[in-house]
């Protein structure tokens, strides 16, 4: 199998995976982040302990096969573009998959004290490199003939949610972008 069907692999993985946490993670796993009042969520986890263990392992697991699958495709994109832009896009992709993948371990082990903020910093990091990366992924499909749209929502996607992040501080979004960005770059990468 070739690297650049491989990383569509990995990529479509990471975005499949993330799918599949929020189906067997506990219903309405929605609530388990949002409501204001944490005593409310650490009831729905402990309620369904055993499927939020599993939808944490299935999130991280998320995480590290799309940093895998952007690492790949810059193997492949080294050889058309400069090796230094996809190279560092992938670098910060999987450097900042180390950070939030103790977060989600922290967070399942410790869901009280990642609600208080007690491992924000975590998010945080990862946050910024993910989105660092991505915005080198957007470069570098531009110079490597992919089309010209993916490099624009990659680069731009990135550039906006950075800016997002700076004004609400929320970084728990992160994951979600660079899978779905993941997931379209999949698309491509197949269809070529």
């Amino acid at each position: 199998m070739d690297a650049q069907r491989l990383s569509a692999f990995l990529l479509i993985g990471g975005f499949a995976t993330l799918v599949l946490s929020f189906l067997l993670g506990p219903p309405g796993m929605a609530q388990t982040y949002h409501p204001p009042d944490p005593q409310r969520r650490i009831k729905i986890i402990e309620k369904y302990k055993t499927r939020w263990n599993i939808s944490q392992l299935l999130i991280g697991l998320s995480i590290l096969l799309t940093a895998l699958g952007f690492a790949v495709l810059a193997s492949r994109l080294s050889a058309l573009v400069n090796a230094w832009v996809p190279g560092l896009g992938a670098a910060a992709i999987l450097v900042g998959a180390i950070p939030v993948t103790l977060f989600i371990y922290r967070q399942t082990i410790d869901p009280l004290g990642s609600y208080e903020g007690t491992y924000s910093g975590m998010v945080t990091l990862y946050s910024w490199l993910a989105m660092a990366g991505l915005l080198l992924f957007g470069v570098a499909f531009l110079q490597a003939g992919l089309p010209a749209w993916l490099g624009y929502l990659s680069a731009g996607s990135a550039i906006v949610y950075t800016i997002f992040f700076l004004v609400t501080g929320n970084g728990w979004l992160a994951p979600f972008l660079i899978t779905l960005l993941g997931l379209l770059t999949a698309i491509v990468l197949l269809r070529q």
